[in-house]
């Protein structure tokens, strides 16, 4: 393992696929590497490419403690099925509570902003700390906002002023090309996308159950997460597009 060379040429990281960048990072940079994934499909994907790599990998996961039991489930089946140990970073109770004293228990309507701050952030620097290079599951299709500000390859600074190198290795994947190695190779994902409502509604996006809900077929797909809000649909984390 080396220290990061933040001399790294970026444009020859954006031209490699997946696995390549993949396998590159982690035999780079070895413990200081890590996945960061809220076990959407597309993340799991990607744990799956690391997998075959056979070369020993981390993954972390931002438990905001208002996840869907499924997303739990399918955490421990993925730990699992890959004999890994998937890191939790988690929210401080005593920044929960002071949020709730100073906007209520429903802050996530009425204070969405510092809601993800307090349960999203937070737990992310807590990770970053451990890192030089953050692996993102980030795709341009899933939104306006990601395609015109995500990088395959970039630098971010985190809240201790550190550099960390964050890439996105399936920025150029679809949503069907998910989907097709979802099937091909059976992989394990959160079951809530099976579910569909007595009026034709599912889920197209899982995250915290108060902030995300099922939707009817051709509105955006991100119009089930922050329903109330209009906009790029961000929860503060990755307002360059890189999010997890």
């Amino acid at each position: 393992m080396k220290t990061i060379d933040t001399q790294i040429d970026l444009e020859r990281l954006a031209e490699m696929d997946a696995e390549p960048l993949l396998r590159w990072a982690f035999e780079t940079y070895g413990d200081r590497v890590a996945i960061g994934t809220g076990l959407q499909k597309t993340g799991v994907v990607m744990i799956d490419q690391a997998h075959q790599l056979g070369i020993p990998f981390r993954v972390f996961f931002v438990d905001t403690q208002r996840n869907h039991p499924e997303t739990y489930d399918l955490l421990a089946e993925v730990e699992k099925r890959y004999a890994i140990t998937i890191e939790r970073f988690a929210p401080d109770p005593q920044e929960i509570e002071d949020l709730h004293k100073s906007v209520g228990q429903y802050a996530h309507f009425l204070a969405r902003p510092s809601c993800c701050h307090v349960r999203k952030w937070h737990p992310l620097q807590k990770a970053l700390a451990t890192l030089d290079v953050w692996i993102s599951s980030l795709r341009t299709d899933q939104s306006q906002h990601r395609s015109q500000n995500a990088r395959k390859a970039s630098w971010i600074t985190d809240q201790r002023g550190h550099k960390i190198l964050k890439l996105n290795p399936m920025l150029d994947w679809t949503g069907e090309d998910v989907e097709r190695y979802t099937r091909e190779h059976s992989l394990p994902y959160n079951k809530l996308y099976d579910f569909v409502s007595p009026y034709g509604e599912r889920f197209t996006i899982i995250g915290c159950t108060c902030c995300h809900i099922p939707i009817r077929e051709g509105l955006d797909p991100r119009a089930g997460k922050f329903p109330w809000e209009q906009g790029q649909k961000e929860c503060g984390l990755h307002q360059d597009g890189g999010g997890i």
